[in-house]
């Protein structure tokens, strides 16, 4: 997520960018190549799809025995926890027979 935006959106965006930008190009310019037009603009979106995937997809970062909320759906309450880097299984007593 990227300012409350998931990946996709973003994803969608730049594609959408680019190839505006791409057709803008080759109708303004007209001695314009369009392959190396292509190729360029191909590359730029590219490398900003990886930069995208890579800021959008951080691994969360909080510090151990900081508190977080659970965000759940509308009917559902919202669930505070607090971040354990070493957890410890539930245990489980198995009855005898």
């Amino acid at each position: 997520m990227i300012l409350g935006r998931p990946t996709n959106l973003w994803l969608g965006l730049v594609t959408a960018t680019i190839a505006f930008v791409q057709v803008a190009i080759l109708q303004l310019v007209p001695d314009a190549n369009p392959v190396a037009v292509g190729t360029v603009l191909g590359a730029l979106g590219g490398l900003l799809a990886v930069i995208i995937g890579l800021i959008a997809n951080q691994p969360p970062s909080v510090a151990e025995g900081q508190p977080y909320t659970v965000v759940t759906p509308n009917e559902a309450p919202n669930v505070q926890k607090v971040a354990n880097r070493n957890p410890t299984p539930p245990s489980i007593e198995i009855p005898k027979q």
